[in-house]
């Protein structure tokens, strides 16, 4: 979903502005010159993986945020918060922290599968002695209030291209211009003389920090070659058949609950007896505990948005 035009990925964009300005301010991470503060961190790491081990003399190296640079963590781009990674290290640890990465267990997390307990432990120690040594200030703790700062920032960008979409819907409907295409803004980028963040590399931690289950990754990633329509069948299949749904049962079921205002429906988005509105609702159902639920049918390319947005932002919000 990183590449496509949503108020989620604009204003992931704009707290990625925010979160490397902090960095830059704060110190920011020299590559060049006599200072070169990544060399001296692959220097304090023996030019290995800071979570394998592995040796990175002549393979390629990503600078993974032992913080994840997210709203969520508040990580930095600065000297003792970036560790030497293999790629396949960095995009299995995405938006954890270090020493949860370091904890986990799994398929999903093979890259750091040959670890025992004792040297996870050890490699946190490694990355926690790293960072206090390079920055004893305490500043890579990250500070309440910039992540509420943060947080509130991301709602605000959220807000501003809602209104903004509804305002250049109505003007193009009144310029009778709806149909046509609109062309792409020019990106424009600060410039900087110190070691910036790579887009690919905040995308990966920020993906993380948005807690969303692959599965419906697969399926928002998609969602752009599907009608609405589609699009929110897929989504409510699958909540049922992994059982997400129970935990909005039986709100999603009445008119009046906040899951419909999210999703920005005039109908309930479920309903038990499809008889009593059969032109509003699909007619397979799902079955949860032994009842049938029917999907409403009336969905509307406003409600596309509404709709990925209510799955990150409700269903799989970030817990802290």
């Amino acid at each position: 979903m990183a590449n496509q035009a949503t108020p989620g990925a604009v204003a992931n964009t704009y707290v990625r502005y925010l979160l490397t300005k902090a960095g830059l301010a704060a110190g920011g991470l020299a590559t060049r010159g006599a200072d070169n503060q990544w060399e001296a961190t692959l220097a304090f790491f023996g030019n290995k993986c800071a979570y394998t081990g592995e040796d990175l003399t002549g393979k390629p190296i990503d600078k993974d945020h032992a913080i994840a640079l997210n709203r969520v963590s508040g990580g930095l781009h600065v000297f003792g918060n970036v560790v030497p990674s293999t790629p396949k290290a960095n995009a299995q640890k995405s938006g954890q922290r270090y020493d949860d990465f370091l904890r986990s267990k799994g398929e999903k997390f093979d890259s750091i599968a040959h670890l025992t307990d004792e040297q996870r432990e050890a490699a946190i120690a490694r990355i926690e002695a790293f960072m206090q040594q390079a920055r004893p200030d305490g500043l890579l703790k990250p500070h309440p209030e910039l992540l509420a700062f943060y947080e509130t920032q991301y709602q605000k960008a959220k807000e501003l291209c809602a209104t903004g979409a509804q305002e250049l819907e109505e003007l193009l409907n009144k310029l009778n211009l709806a149909a046509a295409p609109l062309p792409s803004d020019a990106a424009a980028a600060d410039e900087a003389t110190l070691d910036l963040p790579s887009v690919e590399q905040f995308e990966l931690e920020e993906t993380g920090a948005d807690n969303l289950p692959e599965a419906y990754r697969q399926i928002q990633a998609r969602s752009y070659e599907m009608n609405v329509g589609a699009y929110a069948q897929a989504v409510f299949a699958q909540l049922f058949a992994d059982g997400t749904i129970a935990k909005f049962l039986p709100n999603l079921t009445y008119r009046e609950d906040l899951c419909t205002f999210a999703l920005k429906l005039s109908f309930p988005p479920l309903i038990t007896r499809r008889q009593d509105a059969p032109t509003r609702y699909y007619a397979t159902p799902y079955r949860h505990n032994g009842t049938e639920y029917y999907l409403c049918s009336q969905w509307y390319e406003r409600n596309r948005e509404s709709l990925s947005n209510w799955l990150t932002e409700m269903v799989f919000a970030q817990r802290a």
